[in-house]
């Protein structure tokens, strides 16, 4: 049965008490820190908090057990069963145990698309999505597309046009056409001008024998078995986005190198084929040298992602503690690309000091309540409440689905 995560991670008046923030920072000690925007978009959206006497503190290392809160929140993952019996188990809190589940068995695809062009004819095989929960299912679609002028023909040596198969390593996992039935004797189809055959399937991330499918690398396979033009595209899939160290500990009071860090937002991006094709990229930074070797294609993806960035020196200090402000910065930027964000889009009308309303349709208005240190900026500049026009187009962040407003990016002339 699936349940959802739930993580020690709330939005408390401690934000907003102790230390009254600089305009434009949601914390005292973050005004003019790079990882700010990140910071006040993971404090608003209950991802990350800061200390009861109003300061983040985003210097300070984040702890293992800190980044699976985080990541799980952020990502709104669900996690089901138990965890493995680490010989530290009791170190970790039994609310936060769901989330190492849901990350220890998350699956992510290196890219939600491959596409193969021949002649007129365009392959693409697709996901849904690009990362998965422990029991959420994974649609594929492969589809052919003739972009040509003229029609194009294919011969099927049976009535079978597509199949899907998931291999690890050399092993076929599962295979859509096993059970199938197919005739013989040949099947010719012909695929007019901008029209496509579409071909979908949903892999339960589950073996032929119907049994889950561990942690590791799999390869998901769409092919179109033409007898005369045969393609296969493939796609990487990611299965466990948090990994445990050899000796069986979970270590959640331990730091994460930046590295590591690096690793497990790859991996929560999709971005793990990526990764692997990049295990021996050069690294535009001058510590190159100090990259495990084992996560150097992590650092190239998040170098060139820009989701972590070496300091002024060029060092990106690869075997140095990942900060709070950092990991902030980072796990933003995910949730931007994956869309996690819950932002309230629309038109100013009016705000005070104390609220704020929006038009987001011709006639429609909404108000929401502002919080007493809200994050502004307006044309990406740090801003207070007054200097919004109406007719700004706003972006904001609420503390819940009908919270507070405490981050607000506006832009206007």
């Amino acid at each position: 049965m699936t349940r959802r995560v739930t993580v020690g991670v709330a939005l408390t008046l401690a934000l907003f008490v102790a230390g009254v923030p600089a305009q434009g920072a949601v914390f005292s000690d973050i005004l003019g820190d790079p990882n700010q925007r990140g910071i006040e978009k993971l404090t608003i959206a209950g991802v990350l908090v800061g200390f009861p006497d109003g300061m983040f503190r985003p210097a300070q290392p984040i702890t293992r057990l800190a980044v699976v809160e985080a990541l799980a929140k952020g990502l709104d993952l669900t996690g089901a069963g138990s965890i493995p019996a680490y010989k530290d188990l009791a170190e970790i809190p039994e609310a936060v145990r769901p989330a190492i589940a849901a990350l220890l068995n998350t699956g992510a695809v290196s890219q939600q698309k491959a596409e193969l062009k021949k002649g007129d004819v365009v392959y693409t095989l697709a996901t849904d999505k690009a990362v998965y929960g422990t029991e959420d299912p994974v649609d594929l679609t492969l589809t052919v597309m003739n972009t040509g002028a003229g029609d194009v023909k294919f011969m099927f040596p049976t009535t079978q046009q597509f199949d899907f198969i998931v291999k690890r390593g050399d092993a076929e996992i599962a295979k859509w056409s096993l059970g199938q039935t197919f005739v013989q004797g040949g099947l010719d189809l012909i695929l007019a001008p901008g029209k496509s055959f579409v071909y979908n399937t949903r892999w339960l991330q589950k073996d032929q024998d119907n049994h889950a499918v561990p942690v590791g690398p799999y390869e998901i396979i769409g092919i179109s078995p033409a007898k005369d033009n045969p393609v296969t595209l493939s796609l990487q899939f990611q299965k466990g986005l948090l990994s445990s160290f050899p000796d069986n500990t979970f270590r959640p009071n331990g730091q994460v190198s930046r590295a590591e860090f690096a690793a497990l937002v790859v991996r929560a991006l999709g971005r793990q084929g990526e990764a692997t094709q990049k295990a021996s990229a050069p690294l535009s930074i001058n510590d190159a040298a100090d990259v495990p070797a084992t996560l150097h294609g992590y650092v190239a993806v998040a170098l060139d992602r820009k989701i972590l960035a070496p300091s002024g020196d060029g060092l990106f200090r690869p075997n140095a503690p990942t900060t709070r402000g950092e990991a902030a910065g980072a796990l933003a930027s995910v949730m931007n690309a994956l869309n996690k964000f819950n932002y309230v889009r629309g038109k100013l009308v009016s705000i005070t000091q104390n609220d704020i309303t929006v038009s987001v349709e011709a006639q429609a208005v909404q108000s929401y309540a502002l919080t007493p240190q809200v994050a502004v900026y307006r044309n990406d500049r740090v801003a207070a409440p007054q200097d919004l026009k109406p007719n700004d187009q706003v972006l904001m962040l609420l503390t819940g689905p009908r919270g507070r407003a405490g981050y607000i990016e506006a832009t206007g002339q």
